[in-house]
């Protein structure tokens, strides 16, 4: 019975590894492909955190009060090319869901749309940012995790 036990646990840590790294590898596809810009910042200071129009004023004071940033990254598509767009949009959207994050926000004003994500994890939260605007597709990932007392 321990055997078994230990197998499904272990097939079980497995699994959610994998699932959990669906967004970190459609970085990694991306970060090198010349048709995106990529930015990464390992540990952004207060001031750069402060000023991230992607973050609300309220839950910024909350995050900030007690978490530390482990870094952020973006993708910004840098093409015309409309099937690139549709085709990249998918792969964000099918990252998502395979990470399990859970959709916060959507803004829409006529086709430009903002979708915020959220996902905790222990004591981390990750944090991404979806925005689609025609001919502008860019994905931002944060990742905070909870400030030790």
């Amino acid at each position: 019975m321990k055997k078994i036990t230990t197998i499904l646990c272990l097939l079980f840590v497995v699994a959610a590894t994998v699932s959990a790294q669906q967004l970190e590898k459609l970085f990694e596809k991306y970060m090198e492909d010349e048709r995106f810009n990529y930015v990464y910042q390992k540990r952004p200071s207060v001031m750069d955190r402060l000023n991230d129009i992607n973050e609300v004023y309220s839950s910024t004071v909350t995050i900030y009060n007690t978490s530390e940033s482990l870094g952020r990254q973006m993708l910004t598509l840098n093409s015309a090319d409309a099937a690139l767009e549709e085709n990249f949009s998918k792969e964000v959207v099918n990252a998502l869901k395979a990470d399990k994050y859970e959709q916060v926000s959507i803004v829409r004003n006529g086709k430009n749309r903002v979708e915020k994500y959220e996902k905790k994890t222990g004591n981390r939260l990750s944090k991404v940012s979806f925005i689609k605007n025609p001919g502008n597709v860019m994905v931002s990932w944060n990742e905070y995790e909870t400030k030790k007392k």
